[in-house]
């Protein structure tokens, strides 16, 4: 039985170029941008193609010809060289996508009032998986210029990307996308950044609903909702929010919701609610985010100051 083969020039596996085209597009996917085929998304493949063509010509080429000469001379010169391109590949990738990752958590931190639907904790894990695997690459390099025998590189690369693969699959296989901002932000309406401060009456009837209608209460709130409820846009409430009280939305909303606990705390009628049951009603959505907030604000964890305000 016949099968399709050629032969190349070993300059190094190309499919180590795939590595971190794939993981960008996995993150687009993650943060809610549908990947499509276009032109684009073809050229974050070109230096796969790129060693592929060279690996190709250069086996081609007789070895009478100058190139090969200095290539037989110098052995180490197409390893090294694509060991070179495949680090400053990864260096740009993982720089762009904590980039993205940083940007992305900024994002929602002007639409969402609770975190616990962005899975932080996922792309945490995504990202050192990422800089393992550049780490290795680089030390794959020292190893290319430095020492005669690899054998054990290629045999470290082998487990590296199957423990990588088993990782990232069995974490990833069922992860949905860290937030889907599909639900919240409409593309036909960008968050405008103003350098003129808005109106002092409409901050105040900001001020005012928070105070007497407390959407806060609310642990689903977001920026999209809230401006609902104010008859405002998205562009205009984060406005008033940013620019005119200088806080973005996530820290505008639970800093009354800190406030709130502390009413609670010294509410008789709440003296058989623990300190997660007034987080709960205050509109926070778990004991770890509420502690984290509530210390940041006031400085103390709420069982410090509740046992400051009984005192």
């Amino acid at each position: 039985m016949s099968h399709f083969s050629f032969r190349a020039f070993n300059v190094g596996d190309p499919t180590f170029l795939l590595i971190a085209p794939l993981l960008w597009l996995y993150t687009e996917e993650l943060t809610g941008h549908s990947v499509k085929f276009t032109l684009g998304s073809v050229l974050h493949f070109v230096p796969f193609f790129f060693i592929v063509f060279c690996s190709i010509y250069l086996k081609s080429v007789s070895s009478s010809e100058p190139v090969m000469i200095l290539l037989e001379a110098y052995p180490r010169i197409p390893v090294v060289f694509f060991w070179i391109i495949t680090i400053v590949q990864f260096s740009c990738y993982q720089y762009f996508t904590q980039r993205k990752w940083t940007a992305y958590q900024q994002l929602m931190r002007q639409e969402v009032s609770n975190t616990e639907n962005i899975n932080i904790s996922w792309v945490k894990f995504f990202m050192s998986v990422f800089l393992i695997i550049n780490i290795f690459f680089l030390l794959g390099l020292v190893a290319v210029i430095h020492l005669d025998h690899m054998t054990w590189l290629w045999k470290g690369v082998g487990i590296l990307f199957s423990l990588s693969i088993f990782a990232l699959g069995y974490k990833g296989i069922l992860q949905r996308e860290v937030f889907d901002t599909s639900d919240y932000i409409s593309t036909e309406e960008p968050l405008i950044t103003a350098t003129v401060k808005p109106d002092q009456q409409q901050i105040d009837k900001l001020i005012s609903f928070m105070s007497e209608k407390k959407p806060y209460l609310d642990a689903e709130l977001t920026l999209s909702s809230l401006a609902k409820e104010l008859n405002l846009s998205r562009s205009q409430l984060s406005q008033l929010i940013n620019t005119g009280i200088g806080e973005n939305f996530y820290d505008f909303v639970n800093k009354y919701r800190v406030e709130e606990v502390k009413r609670l705390m010294i509410d008789p009628k709440m003296s058989n609610f623990n300190l997660l049951g007034i987080a709960l009603e205050a509109g926070f959505k778990s004991k770890s985010t509420f502690n984290l907030i509530f210390k940041r604000f006031t400085g103390l964890t709420p069982s410090e100051y509740k046992r400051n305000s009984t005192q």
